[in-house]
């Protein structure tokens, strides 16, 4: 294949990817009482902890492509604090930045309320969390306000690792 018609399917591709990636269908919104179901359905599905989601799932967002749930993020939020948790995309819309995006709006729409710490636990997810800024901390360095959590208390193994991000004002 000669090198002009290569980049051309490149380009190709990446408009392809983008399309997907920017899917009008895809929609990111706050949950309802009726998703909960499905946003325990998806944690179970991506072996995720479900302790504490019927608490706190007025935090949580889901992505929609029209009807049906496709992804899914939450937190435990506190007064200037809060714990990320259950971030979690259908596999068939993965690699396309929906979950980059969840986490985006989840932490945009918990700072705009004053949230400036944002501390999360994983067991598999260090370095997409690194890229994002989070810088990896000691249990111990955990907001004092979080140790309630039931992530903290039992829903998450002693060997997740501890995870901060600081954002300024």
């Amino acid at each position: 294949m000669k090198p002009g018609r290569l980049r051309a399917a490149r380009g190709l591709l990446f408009v392809y990817d983008r399309a997907v990636n920017e899917s009008a269908d895809i929609v990111i919104a706050p949950a309802a009482a009726a998703d909960v179901a499905a946003i325990k359905k998806m944690l179970t599905d991506a072996s995720l902890p479900t302790a504490g989601v019927d608490d706190h799932w007025k935090t949580f967002l889901v992505a929609r492509d029209g009807p049906t749930i496709i992804g899914c993020g939450g937190a435990e939020a506190y007064q200037t604090a809060a714990l990320i948790r259950s971030i979690a995309v259908d596999p068939a819309y993965q690699r396309h930045g929906l979950g980059r995006r969840l986490v985006r709006q989840l932490l945009d729409r918990l700072s705009s309320r004053g949230v400036r710490e944002f501390y999360l636990l994983t067991t598999t997810a260090e370095d997409y969390f690194s890229k994002r800024g989070f810088k990896t901390i000691d249990r111990d360095e955990i907001h004092p306000q979080l140790m309630a959590s039931r992530e903290l208390q039992d829903a998450c193994p002693e060997s997740a690792i501890a995870m901060r991000l600081v954002m300024l004002t």
